[in-house]
């Protein structure tokens, strides 16, 4: 799975959950929202036309703590529309569950999968509007510890046509899978001790805390190490932040870059929106609902 395809932001289906709600409970403090989906497709950077409500997305933080170190639970999940995606259907999950020690990683767990994409114009994006009716996925398990990155590939082919509302027979499908395929991709590798790396959506929830004008963290996609360069700055409303993200590969060529805006007190609540362009041709804007 290549961090250019991570396609799991692309769109994303309404959830029930309050948005941006605090909710007190036993473990500590959760935290969700949802998000609405807006296209726009782009030729040569200048926009040609804008569709609503393509997809939605949701956010969710689970913080508590314990014994000096604060347990963090970050998931994103995403799926289209179909009928208002032009029949296209893409959905995907990302979870993290990371264990704080001060200011660093302990240990973090990571999981995900995604529908596999590779439109790379137009033309390879309207023939993949309507399906065969099989899709296929790529997921991603690891492990961070002491510096230590343990990962694993699955690549899961031509499975019936799933839509967001079975994800959760799909995230079990996918576990079950992980706990018993000999057909498992490993890679493991070493941060060095001096530069600590974390999983993505956790480098992105430190960027929006971190009061700095800029930042760079080290993150982990797929076994490889990536680097998340932030510029941070006001974009004139009150209380509110722009956080523009870069990423770059190890050796500092920029796959990839979003912007996100969000409230400067609450960020651990996420953003209120954010965007990118997962291809060349295609700007999503997700907007809090």
């Amino acid at each position: 799975m290549r961090l250019q395809r991570r396609d799991i932001l692309r769109f994303a289906a309404l959830l029930a959950a309050p948005a941006a709600q605090a909710t007190p409970n036993q473990e500590g403090r959760t935290y969700s929202c949802q998000y609405r989906a807006r296209a726009t497709v782009l030729l040569l950077s200048v926009p040609l036309l804008h569709r609503d409500n393509v997809g939605s997305g949701y956010f969710r933080a689970v913080e508590s703590e314990g014994s000096g170190k604060r347990h963090l639970r970050l998931e994103f999940g995403a799926g289209s529309l179909p009928d208002r995606a032009a029949g296209l259907n893409r959905l995907g999950v990302f979870e993290e569950t990371i264990v704080e020690s001060g200011d660093s990683i302990e240990s973090a767990l990571y999981f995900g999968f995604m529908t596999a994409s590779n439109e790379k114009d137009l033309t390879e994006a309207r023939a993949a509007l309507h399906g065969s009716g099989t899709v296929s996925f790529t997921a991603i398990r690891g492990r961070i510890e002491r510096g230590r990155v343990s990962n694993h590939l699955l690549r899961i082919r031509d499975l019936p046509a799933t839509e967001w509302g079975q994800r959760e027979k799909l995230m079990a499908d996918i576990r079950a899978r992980f706990a018993s395929s000999s057909d498992l991709h490993g890679h493991a590798s070493t941060s060095p001790s001096d530069e600590p790396c974390s999983p993505f959506l956790y480098a992105v929830s430190r960027a929006m805390r971190n009061k700095a004008a800029s930042w760079t963290a080290r993150f982990v996609h797929n076994g490889q190490m990536h680097r998340l360069k932030t510029t941070r700055k006001s974009n004139g409303e009150p209380g509110v932040a722009e956080l523009e993200g870069r990423i770059q590969n190890d050796t500092g060529k920029e796959l990839s870059s979003f912007r996100l805006w969000f409230e400067t007190d609450r960020a651990e609540r996420g953003p209120i929106r954010f965007e990118f362009r997962p291809r060349s041709f295609l700007r999503l804007t997700f907007e809090r609902v």
